[in-house]
């Protein structure tokens, strides 16, 4: 887990997990260019990691765009 701090508190944010009950894992769409995986519709989600303040309860969503 990388560091982040909330930006209203100053305080570093836990990672956490937001579920919606019987979905499944949550995910970004993204818009990927060129390829054969491109084509075939491979590549087009991120997994998203979620980050919550102990202090004042704000939730961020971060998306892993490094594929």
């Amino acid at each position: 887990m990388s560091e982040r701090s909330c930006p209203d508190c100053d305080v570093q944010m836990e990672q956490t997990n937001v579920t919606a009950e019987g979905v499944g894992d949550l995910y970004i769409e993204t818009e990927r260019d060129g390829g054969i995986l491109d084509r075939l519709g491979v590549g087009y989600q991120a997994p998203l990691s979620a980050y919550l303040c102990p202090e004042c309860g704000l939730t961020r969503l971060s998306a892993d765009l490094s594929e």
